[in-house]
């Protein structure tokens, strides 16, 4: 007789607890977007900035500051924000099943920024 066994991994999606909000910022000023994310397995956290030709900007550097079994907590600190700092942020969350994406503007104080889905 032959007994065979399954284990199953089961997998959760991953969902936004905190997102990064749209922020304007003086030329000089500090900023912080937050970005908290859940899931199994437990997701990463990368940021990217969308330079102005489309293009993305990877390796922003980003502090990871707190994490459980299932949830990570980054922030992307901007010191002395200059004016190639604006411009449109992602909180790229990822595990080995999927990967979403949250958006958030950095904008110059007094000038409003929208983002608008395609």
């Amino acid at each position: 007789m032959m007994i065979s066994s399954f284990h199953s991994v089961d997998t959760k999606p991953i969902e936004f607890v905190d997102v990064p909000v749209n922020h304007n910022a003086s030329l000089g000023s500090n900023m912080t977007f937050n970005c908290t994310a859940t899931g199994y397995p437990k997701p990463t956290i990368t940021w990217e900035k969308v330079n102005d030709s489309g293009s993305l900007q990877y390796n922003l550097t980003a502090e990871i500051l707190t994490s459980d079994d299932n949830s990570i907590f980054s922030q992307l600190v901007i010191t002395e924000v200059k004016s190639k700092d604006y411009g449109i942020y992602r909180c790229v969350a990822k595990n080995s099943v999927e990967e979403k994406i949250s958006i958030a503007v950095l904008g110059s104080k007094g000038i409003s920024c929208y983002v608008f889905a395609v």
